[in-house]
This record gives C-alpha cells, sequence and structure tokens, in this order.
C-alpha cells in the first residue's frame, strides 16, 4: 500500500511535536515548578539538565538496541511511555520521582525524533528527503514555540502539574495516529558491533560531528542567555520581550523550511556553506546595532531563518557519511546536539558574568569554527556524497 509522503511526514511531525513538548515544557514555568515542589529554581533547572544529558547518553545505545523492532512499534509505544510518565508525574508530584521520569522521558524521545527522522530519509522521494526532514525537525522547533507558552499559560491558570495529564492524553492521541496512519516499516539490518566501533573510529564520522558540535554550542551560547541579552543590551520589557520570543520561533521554522528546500536543490554542502556564513554575519551584526531597538530586533528574526537554516542539510550531510548505519549517525548527531547546547550555555554563562554585550561574539567564533571546518573536510572528502541523494541506498519498504 502506497502512503502519499506528505501524510507520512505530517505523522512524523505530530510524534517529534509531542517529544519535544515533553522536553521543553518545564523549561518555561520552572519558578511554577520550583515553588510547587518547595525547592529553588536552580534546584528545578536541573530537570533541564538531566533530560538533555539522559538523552545525549543513552539515545545511541537505544538507537542499537532496538533495530530489530518495526518502526512504527517503536515510534507509537515511546509515545504510550510518555502517557505513563506523565501520568505517574501526575500522581506523584515530588523532585526525585519527576527527575527519575525525565530520564524515561529523554530515552523515549531520543528514539521517536531519530527514528522519525530516519523514516523521513527512507519513505520519501530523494528529491524531497531534505524537506520531509526539515518538517520532521520542525516539530520539535513547533513545541517549543507552541508548547512553552501553552504550557505557562495552563500552569497559570489552573496548576503546574495540569501539564502531565493533558501531556498524557496528547501521546496517546498521536500514538493512536502513528499507529493507523504510519506505515508498516521494516528496520533496517542491526550494524554490527564491530562496524559501529569503526564509525566512531572514523576521522569522516568525528569530523561531521564535531561540525554539529561547534555550530550548535555557538547558538546555544546566546540562545540560552537570549532573554537577559533582549533586556538589558537591546533594551526591550514585558510584552516585548515575549513578542519576539515568539517572533524568533516562528522565523526559526521559517528557517528550517527554507533550509530544507536549498537542501534538495543545491545539496548539504552549499546550503550549509551559505547559511553559516549568513549565522556568522547577523551575529556579528548584532553588537553593533544593539544600540538601534528596531535593528537589532530585525537582526534577531533574521537570525532565526540564518541559524536554523543548517539543521535539514547537517542531519543529511552526517547521515550521508554512511547510508548502510544512517539510524546509528542520526542518533550520534542528535546526541551531539545535545551535549553542544549544554556546552554552549556553560561556555555563555561564563561570558555573561564579565560582558553579556559579548555574547554574539563568541556564538559566531563557535559558527565560524563550524564554517571552517565544514570547508575544511569537504575538501578533503570531495568524492563522498553530501547530498540527500546520497542516502538512496536506504532500503526501501
Amino acid at each position: 500500500m502506497k502512503h502519499h509522503p506528505a501524510l507520512i511526514t505530517a505523522v512524523l511531525f505530530c510524534a517529534t511535536f509531542t517529544a519535544g513538548v515533553a522536553e521543553y515544557i518545564l523549561s518555561g514555568q520552572l519558578d511554577l515548578v520550583a515553588q510547587g515542589l518547595g525547592v529553588s529554581e536552580a534546584t528545578t533547572g536541573q530537570l533541564v539538565t538531566v533530560f538533555s544529558l539522559a538523552y545525549g547518553l543513552v539515545t545511541p545505545a537505544l538507537v542499537v538496541m532496538t533495530a530489530r523492532v518495526d518502526r512504527r512499534l517503536l515510534i507509537s509505544g515511546a509515545l504510550l511511555v510518555f502517557a505513563a510518565t506523565n501520568l505517574v508525574s501526575w500522581l506523584s508530584p515530588t523532585l526525585l520521582t519527576i527527575m527519575a521520569l525525565r530520564v524515561v522521558m529523554a530515552a523515549s524521545t531520543g528514539l521517536i525524533v531519530v527514528t522519525a527522522l530516519s523514516l523521513a530519509v527512507r519513505l520519501v522521494a530523494p528529491e524531497r528527503r531534505a524537506r520531509a526532514v526539515a518538517t520532521v525537525m520542525m516539530g520539535v522547533t513547533a513545541s517549543l514555540v507552541l508548547g512553552v507558552p501553552a504550557g505557562r499559560a495552563v500552569a497559570q491558570h489552573w496548576d503546574w502539574t495540569t501539564t502531565f495529564p493533558l501531556n498524557a492524553a496528547l501521546a496517546v492521541l498521536v500514538a493512536g495516529t502513528v499507529w493507523m496512519l504510519l506505515p508498516r516499516t521494516a528496520p533496517h539490518a542491526p550494524v554490527p558491533l564491530r562496524r559501529q566501533l569503526a564509525l566512531l573510529a572514523s576521522a569522516r564520522t568525528i569530523l561531521g560531528l564535531t561540525v554539529t558540535f561547534l555550530w550548535l554550542g555557538g547558538y546555544a551560547a546566546l540562545n540560552t542567555y537570549f532573554t537577559p541579552y533582549l533586556v538589558s543590551v537591546v533594551g526591550l520589557d514585558g510584552d516585548a520581550v515575549s513578542l519576539v520570543l515568539l517572533l524568533f520561533g516562528l522565523t526559526s521554522i521559517i528557517g528550517i523550511q527554507v533550509g530544507g528546500f536549498l537542501t534538495d536543490r543545491v545539496g548539504a554542502h552549499l546550503t550549509l556553506t551559505v547559511t553559516k556564513t549568513f549565522h556568522v554575519l547577523v551575529l556579528i551584526a548584532l553588537p553593533a546595532l544593539g544600540v538601534a531597538t528596531g535593528s537589532a530586533v530585525g537582526a534577531v528574526l533574521l537570525w532565526g531563518i540564518a541559524a536554523w537554516g543548517s539543521t535539514s542539510a547537517q542531519q543529511i550531510r552526517v547521515a550521508s557519511l554512511a547510508p548502510d548505519a544512517s539510524d546509528v549517525l542520526m542518533s550520534l548527531n542528535q546526541s551531539v546536539m545535545q551535549i553542544a547546547i549544554a556546552a554552549g550555555a556553560a561556555g555563555g554563562g561564563l561570558v555573561v558574568t564579565q560582558n553579556l554585550k559579548l555574547l554574539p561574539l563568541i556564538a559566531a567564533a563557535g559558527v565560524a569554527a563550524s564554517l571552517v571546518l565544514l570547508l575544511l573536510t569537504q575538501r578533503r572528502d570531495r568524492s563522498a556524497p553530501t547530498s540527500s541523494a546520497a542516502l538512496t541506498e536506504c532500503p526501501q519498504p
């Protein structure tokens, strides 16, 4: 039975959106969660840290362990795990309980996102794969843009624990949708341990993942402290900050879609070169524009497009390094993204204590290093495919 590509990507979008809501929804209400649990906001913030670390460290192993599981069953099953963990969090809202359950949710999130990305590559025609990957990744971004403020509103009007049963209901609904509408798909043949170790020891793999680390680490250095930057440097306050954050999220979604379209048209390498160059230029311009509020806000919105324009191209590029082991490589790339966010946040925190105005330049340095490494590795591996066409040898269902 043939399934329309748009339907497949829409279902996968719903799955990654639900996973993203589980990851991000607490970050928008840490103060309310802290009050409810009777702990400090700094302690509550560790719920976010634990999630990111568990996601980054556990996902690659789980992807390998579940290699023989039907992809539709894997995604719907992980969503049901979400539902169960949210219900337990609701019934027993203590710090230790929620922290332990966040580890389980992080593992499920990793499985959902990596499996969804892999299916977007395998089930969609080569000429539309990057756009499919962009749509799947857009689910995570949309959960941040829409889920976080929605969760905040629910927590303020009712109670912070109310988000748990709502998340559970959403997860059950999407699990049923995945089971009914996603085609039954045989998993990739398991990647032998020797092959996995060879991938990890490969210079091409390490360099490809380092490009991801430098790019997202640079982005996170500024993004983590984006609100203080808007308040202290750009001079915004109150509703203006909320509006700019919302617009930034929307431009990020636009950037993902533009990047996917460009990748399908001109290939991953050229797309990455253009978007990363644009990214660096916008970040360099930000300190100069910070004295003019309107110009600074305009640059911030361009930053959202530039920063996320690289997303699908980098996913495709990493997967194309070894098409027969694309699941493993995508899981490693997702892990590196989480670790890069943590590292960028830590680095940005050191800069914040010195001079908040320097953050865009620190971020630009990370992205520029990513661009330089991209160009050097492309010259080194000029014969290697780096576009979505490189994945044509992935088995079709």
